[in-house]
């Protein structure tokens, strides 16, 4: 539209320039000055519109602008051209040439045709169809896939965390969940048993409110059985098309239950391309009032799972480092976000439609019943 705004405007220009050396074919430039002039403020007007709604509006058929010509012809052909090859009578009553020009007069004369090639432009603009647009992002189909294996053995229960560990891992495993938005994220709780709480979901409320409805005793809780946990969480991540796929495992114990060796889990998890991230969760022993008094973890075999399935082992003595251990994979497995605009649009031109037989309508009004012309 500004392309067709910026010819119409030069060309507006080129005819003002033509009359100032040109004296003959006057009417011809008082013409073509109506038409040009009045494409030039119909454009004027879209560019506003569009400029008003930014990139939130366009025209479909910006083409059917091209036949404004036809309503500002018809205006120049009835202010000039109908003086021109009609036949003319001389008067030498000066009464009826005030009558002419009389306000009445011009109403009569005017008010009608300009109503009705009004409504002209208004279908012509509506021809063109005004759309208003809706840009909305898409997430990625394919982030990371993440499943949360969380200890809910009785050793969890103890005070070296605020107010115990169990309670300061689901605050800080949630607070990870928050910053996941475009992730998949499931959750899996152990103890002697293992067991899936929540597939692999986008609806990261529904994980939540699941993780925060854990507590301890849900399973037999005097076993750990980590080889298990991992395999639960392996096994509904295998298939997954994601371009990452991850597994965080949070215990403050050894392995002493299940059927699966933490060992080959680990294996099994790096042979289905998913990488291991193991947090050991205690204080170390004699630390603190409500410490154990010997080594609860075994802190090589979660090395060795770490590093069998291209993760990382961690260590968290309190809840600020868990936390901070919870950022650093967070920064680590990053999701490549190329988000897809997906654009839809609303027709907008019902409204010029309805405008333009509303100035049909009263032009005929007033040219049947209010401003009629005798002969």
């Amino acid at each position: 539209m500004m392309t067709a705004f910026l010819i119409v405007c030069g060309l507006l220009i080129a005819v003002l320039l033509a009359t100032l050396f040109i004296e003959q074919n006057g009417k011809i430039l008082g013409t073509l000055l109506w038409v040009l002039g009045a494409l030039a403020a119909t454009l004027l007007c879209g560019l506003i519109f569009q400029h008003l709604l930014g990139e939130k509006a366009a025209f479909a058929n910006p083409w059917a602008f091209l036949l404004l010509i036809l309503p500002t012809g018809l205006l120049a052909l009835k202010s000039v051209g109908v003086k021109t090859w009609l036949p003319r009578v001389a008067y030498s009553r000066t009464q009826a040439a005030l009558q002419e020009s009389s306000s009445r007069a011009a109403l009569t004369q005017w008010l009608p045709s300009v109503l009705f090639t009004a409504a002209l432009v208004l279908w012509i603009v509506a021809l063109a169809r005004p759309v208003i647009l809706h840009r909305t992002a898409i997430p990625p189909t394919q982030g990371v896939d993440i499943i949360l294996v969380m200890d809910a053995s009785a050793s969890m229960q103890r005070q070296d965390f605020y107010p115990n560990r169990f309670t300061a891992a689901l605050r800080t495993a949630d607070k990870f969940i928050q910053k996941r938005v475009n992730d998949r994220i499931g959750l899996v709780v152990f103890s002697r048993r293992a067991m899936l709480q929540a597939p692999l979901t986008l609806d990261h409320e529904a994980v939540r409110d699941l993780l925060n409805a854990l507590y301890l005793g849900m399973i037999d809780p005097n076993y750990t059985a980590i080889g298990d946990a991992v395999g639960v969480a392996m096994s509904h991540l295998k298939d997954s098309q994601a371009t990452s796929k991850i597994i965080i495992l949070l215990t403050d114990g050894a392995s002493n239950a299940g059927t699966i060796d933490p060992r080959l889990a680990a294996q099994a998890a790096a042979s289905y391309g998913i990488k291991l991230y193991t947090i050991a969760t205690a204080s170390p022993p004699g630390s603190g009032a409500y410490s154990s008094q010997e080594e609860e973890i075994d802190e090589g075999l979660l090395m060795e799972m770490a590093k069998t399935a291209g993760g990382q082992f961690y260590r968290a003595k309190n809840e600020l480092e868990l936390a901070t251990i919870y950022d650093k994979i967070n920064e680590l497995e990053k999701t490549t976000f190329t988000s897809d605009i997906r654009t839809n649009q609303s027709d907008f031109y019902l409204p010029f439609i309805l405008a333009g037989l509303l100035l049909l309508g009263v032009g005929l009004v007033l040219e049947k019943l209010f401003l009629i012309r005798i002969p």
